[in-house]
């Protein structure tokens, strides 16, 4: 029975024996019975297999009533507005005023007067309040409002003076001067339009709430482009016209194509959460540029704290210019550059001048009296002397003769070709980051160790009795300025550097 029954679908849709057109003719002869006995029959007729020239009456009446709201359609800038007074029609006083608040340039503006720490929290709380306001209740409000806009887009977008044409090919698209001369046509020559058509209007529900949206057409466009009245009627009518699936069946039978189905467009556009997205995203883009900008000048500050201006260019191609290549294709950057450039310049501007310096009279001539805190300190020290090799290998290495270096530019030569070379790329820069803050990790954790033990020596020094230390006076003397004022100055330095790296790499 089921063999039977997969026989019939596979003789039906092969088209190469005699049993698949007698199955597909018994089909048409039900949809012609169909046709006949629809409540619009007088739309087809079954002796010439025809269109109506009613059928195109119908089409016409219906163009003349939509042309104003066609017209009106066809204005970009107009429909755009439309889109927007659809969001505003949903806006309470409140919302309005959280989004005036999170404008960009108001949001510059108050820059002016607030602090970076207590504008950012402001403007989470202002995120945080829009959302809450927009809640569930009211994107289903727009976006239900804007897909009506859509369906109403689609029918008065379709191409109906292609389809009047086929009635009477001397029409032309308004406005009209005259009645049209329709005359009957036959039904497989407007098939595929009344498909078209189908496609386009299957959203249409008279029971949607139109009466807002032609209230939206009417500010919009600043007249009325179809009454109230004359609009519900229009959608009745049409709407009956669609149950009725007489256009359906004049389809199938001028197609002859007994099981054809119509794929209906319905509008399913989510306005409301690409609006709300949109405006968080440019609020948190303002929390990152005030961040940014704040981070900027801290590191500014530690700078000038830590170092004594002039160049502190250390690195060749492990740096943010380099980057911008690989920033323009959106691919990885390197991260940690200017935090490990900064690193170079402090270990062969401090660690092995100033440093080294001191620590050889804390270390070799200090007199401790627990020896394992100077072997932390003297292990720290030996670590960051050999920090720098690493930096200078990591930045060769992405040299033009440099290994990794002639890779990526390989690479980025096949890139616009070859997309698949970015996660090559990619795959090659997070290597070198990932050495990257690996060295500026280990760096870090050097001198916090050495800090740490800086600030027990300065606390030990200004004892009455040093319990770390018994021989201060004599490395006073060998120090060119005093012993204490040298660990503070140095523990400063250490503790600020410190704080740019952690600023470096966040």
């Amino acid at each position: 029975m089921a063999e039977d029954l997969v026989d019939k679908v596979i003789n039906f849709f092969s088209g190469d024996n005699s049993e698949r057109m007698s199955d597909k003719e018994v089909v048409l002869r039900q949809r012609y019975k169909e046709l006949g006995e629809n409540k619009y029959s007088k739309f087809y007729r079954l002796k010439t297999d025809e269109a109506d020239l009613s059928l195109g009456q119908f089409f016409y009446s219906l163009y003349k009533m939509i042309l104003p709201i066609r017209t009106f359609m066809k204005d970009t800038a107009k429909s755009m507005r439309l889109r927007q007074l659809v969001l505003e029609a949903f806006l309470d006083a409140s919302i309005v005023e959280t989004v005036k608040r999170l404008n960009p340039a108001a949001i510059e503006e108050r820059a002016k007067k607030t602090r970076p720490e207590e504008l950012t929290g402001q403007i989470r709380e202002d995120i945080e309040t829009l959302t809450s306001k927009f809640d569930a209740g009211r994107i289903n409000g727009i976006n239900r409002c804007y897909n009506l806009v859509m369906v109403i887009f689609q029918l008065v977008t379709f191409d109906y003076p292609s389809l009047l044409k086929c009635f009477d090919p001397n029409f032309t698209e308004g406005p009209f001067s005259g009645d049209a001369k329709f005359g009957p046509v036959k039904a497989s020559s407007i098939a595929k339009n009344l498909g078209d058509f189908l496609t386009a209007s299957q959203g249409i529900n008279p029971d949607g709430d139109w009466k807002t949206l032609l209230k939206l057409l009417r500010v919009c466009s600043g007249e009325e482009l179809i009454a109230d009245s004359q609009f519900a009627q229009l959608l009745l009518g049409l709407r009956d016209i669609l149950n009725s699936r007489v256009l359906d069946l004049i389809v199938q039978c001028g197609s002859r194509n007994p099981i054809w189905t119509c794929k209906p467009r319905i509008p399913d556009e989510h306005i409301a959460e690409m609006w709300l997205e949109a405006r968080t995203i440019k609020a948190h883009e303002c929390i990152a540029k005030i961040n940014t900008g704040e981070k900027n000048k801290q590191i500014g500050d530690l700078l000038k704290e830590i170092f004594y201006g002039g160049d502190l260019t250390r690195l060749d191609f492990y740096t943010d210019a380099r980057s911008e290549a690989f920033r323009k294709k959106e691919l990885s950057v390197f991260m940690y550059a200017e935090g490990l450039n900064y690193l170079a310049a402090f270990l062969k501007e401090y660690i092995e001048k100033e440093m080294l310096e001191l620590c050889d009279i804390l270390l070799i001539r200090g007199q401790w009296t627990n020896n394992t805190m100077a072997r932390e300190m003297s292990e720290a020290l030996h670590a960051l002397e050999e920090a720098y090799e690493p930096i200078a290998t990591l930045d060769t290495v992405l040299g033009e003769d440099g290994a990794d270096g002639s890779r990526l530019r390989a690479a980025m030569l096949r890139i616009d070709r070859d997309p698949t070379q970015a996660r090559y790329i990619n795959s090659i820069i997070a290597k070198n980051n990932e050495e990257a803050i690996e060295i500026i990790n280990g760096a870090a954790q050097s001198l916090i160790v050495i800090g740490k033990h800086l600030k027990n020596l300065i606390e030990d020094v200004q004892k009455k009795h040093p319990e770390l230390l018994v021989n201060w006076r004599e490395l006073n003397l060998a120090s060119k300025e005093p012993i204490a004022k040298r660990m503070i100055d140095d523990f400063k330095k250490i503790n600020y550097f410190i704080q740019l790296m952690h600023l470096c790499t966040q």
